[in-house]
């Protein structure tokens, strides 16, 4: 698999220090929008031509009893699926292609994603997978979810939106990678891999079929990434100052992953935010430590 390195130079990341904008970047492509929103950004374009929101919850009732004007419910297994083989995996670009043009999504729309009570993870879970069958730099994360939108005081509606139904060409980008790519890329040093676990399961703390991490990976734990209170991602100086504690080299590419792919697609939001052009190794610890034959270390 042949991959293209595509980093933002840095006078965008220092733009993107000095902006009143909390931490939010476009990556300097004119085609790719904001991959974090505001509730005040998105409040002043609910009526904007081809945003469709999509309202993330692991039971409707959440969205039944109140939800974001113009909302459409997505639960979020009809986008990840469970295989022998691995718990947390796109579901087939068929049925992607079916349930997204049910909720109004084209190829053009520009996506925004939104959770409940938290549920950060499973929001940043989809957006990787919508990048992957073809929206890259065409999805966005309102900041901080729905209780975020609650707190400011915006409006909140029971009424179901009318659906057009959409048209998707599916045009699949290459972010999500296996085993076999991490390996032949251990010592590639085009690519840096990061452990996107908690400190303690990265250093071998019990649990799993092989305790450690992937040998020369990096650490960039959850907690350095958003608040686990307010669920709102950390300003940009921040996520800068932690992604710099990685010692990345100019031009190197980040390869997320973590037990299941789920905690690596926080980071791989956190990095795009940043500038990154990331990937997410999806098979993760679940599958790399399950493998005799896959090298780890403490």
């Amino acid at each position: 698999m042949k991959r293209k390195i595509a980093i933002a130079p840095f006078t965008l990341l220092l733009i993107l220090l000095l902006s009143s904008t909390r931490g939010f970047s476009s990556t300097g492509k004119a085609d790719r929008v904001l991959p974090i929103v505001t509730t005040s950004w998105l409040e002043e374009n609910l009526t904007s031509n081809g945003l469709v929101i999509l309202h993330i919850s692991g039971i409707k009732l959440d969205y039944s009893n109140g939800h974001i004007p113009g909302a459409r419910f997505l639960w979020p297994g009809y986008i990840s699926v469970s295989t022998d083989e691995q718990s947390t995996v796109p579901a087939p670009l068929e049925e992607l292609k079916k349930v997204l043009e049910g909720l109004g999504v084209s190829s053009n729309s520009h996506i925004v994603l939104y959770g409940i009570y938290g549920n950060l993870v499973q929001v940043c879970r989809v957006f990787v997978t919508l990048e992957h069958i073809g929206f890259r730099g065409k999805v966005s994360i309102l900041d901080g979810g729905f209780e975020e939108w609650k707190s400011s005081g915006r409006k909140v509606t029971l009424d179901n939106p009318a659906v057009k139904r959409g048209k998707i060409s599916p045009v699949p980008f290459e972010n999500l990678v296996d085993a076999a790519w991490v390996l032949k890329n251990l010592e590639n040093k085009s690519y840096s891999i990061v452990d996107a676990r908690a400190r303690a399961s990265y250093e071998g703390s019990p649990g799993g079929a092989r305790q450690g991490h992937i040998k020369g990976a990096k650490n960039l734990p959850p907690t350095d990434l958003y608040d686990n209170k307010s669920f709102l991602f950390l300003p940009a100086e921040k996520l800068k100052e932690n992604f710099n504690k990685l010692n990345l080299k100019a031009g190197t590419q980040p390869v997320f992953y973590c037990n299941s792919g789920n905690s690596a697609s926080v980071a791989y939001v956190a990095s795009i935010i940043l500038g990154y052009e990331p990937v997410v190794y999806d098979g993760s610890m679940e599958e790399w430590g399950s493998r005799l034959d896959l090298p780890m270390e403490k």
